[in-house]
């Protein structure tokens, strides 16, 4: 019995390994770790980029609005987004800052789990559990360029709220009136009588005040939205306190909203400077019913004008 062995050349042989090799390899990216899916629940991608905005606005300027400009201040426009400044950028005039977007609404979910407040040494008050701190002005702010005087019985509500930057807070404020006329209704005549209201003020540190005051915010319909404003004292108090690094971005009620004014008998009123109108002038709110303070409340001390 004869066997016959045939053997295959050594270069075909290598041919027959090579092929082998490079077919193995293409294999590999059917095998490769696939890229981490998106959490369950979350946007596209352009959705999400759409969305983006809504974030606060950090140190290096991102906002999601315009800058506020003020009330037709000069060189505004030429304002660095943050950092001190030399002009008053806000308040602004409504109709020139841009409709606030849906997802820059008030923060209900973050309201609602605030507990009742305590009134500070400047006479605001303040919901230490959420950071939020509310105060209000004796006459309009922020108002159309159209309005040439402050609305009897008018005042202002702000709320300034946290943000990953302290210089950068986010201000939800509206135009209020009370829902009963009588307890709005200025006294002041004249701006002599308008100093005298404003210095003797009094401040009840340590009463309490109503958490329900931030839900006064929550009917409003549309908010305007501008970023790294100031605060609106005056720019020279402000120059000279330091403040004019404080860059707040706003979100203001473009309606007036009627409130239960019994909410702010704690506060101290803050003047209301609005440059539009020449600054700082006669109060056009005032609370008719003297402000009570809480049993266990400090005695009242004068104070000056309060800041913000």
């Amino acid at each position: 019995m004869r066997i016959t062995l045939r053997l295959t050349p050594l270069p075909a042989l290598a041919l027959l390994l090579l092929a082998q090799c490079q077919s193995k390899g293409e294999q590999a990216p059917a095998t490769t770790t696939p890229t981490a899916a998106a959490p369950a629940g979350s946007a596209p991608a352009a959705a999400s980029s759409a969305t983006a905005p809504a974030a606060a606005s950090t140190a290096s300027g991102a906002s999601a609005y315009a800058m506020c400009k003020g009330e037709h201040v000069a060189n505004a426009a030429g304002s660095p987004p943050v950092g001190p400044v030399e002009v008053q950028l806000a308040p602004a005039y409504l109709d020139e800052m841009a409709a606030c977007r849906a997802e820059d609404g008030v923060p209900k979910e973050l309201i609602a789990r605030a507990a009742d407040g305590k009134i500070n040494a400047k006479g605001d008050c303040v919901f230490a559990d959420i950071g939020v701190s509310c105060h209000y002005h004796s006459g309009s702010e922020f108002i159309q360029s159209s309005v040439h005087q402050q609305t009897p019985g008018q005042g202002e509500l702000h709320c300034i709220f946290p943000s990953g930057d302290p210089k950068n807070p986010r201000v939800y404020g509206t135009h209020l009136t009370c829902k009963d006329h009588a307890d709005g209704k200025p006294k002041a005549s004249s701006a002599h009588a308008a100093r005298e209201t404003h210095e003797a003020h009094v401040v009840h540190e340590g009463a309490s005040c109503p958490a329900k005051l931030l839900n006064e915010l929550e009917p409003c319909k549309t908010l305007r939205c501008c970023d790294h404003g100031t605060l609106t004292n005056p720019i020279a108090d402000l120059e000279q306190n330091h403040n004019n690094d404080v860059r707040p971005d706003f979100r203001i009620c473009e309606e007036s909203l009627e409130i239960d004014c019994k909410l702010l008998t704690a506060l101290t009123a803050h003047p209301a400077n609005s440059p539009g109108l020449g600054g700082v002038g006669v109060p056009a709110f005032e609370l008719a019913a003297a402000p009570a303070a809480s049993a266990p409340a400090p005695a009242p001390k004068a104070s000056a004008h309060p800041k913000k």
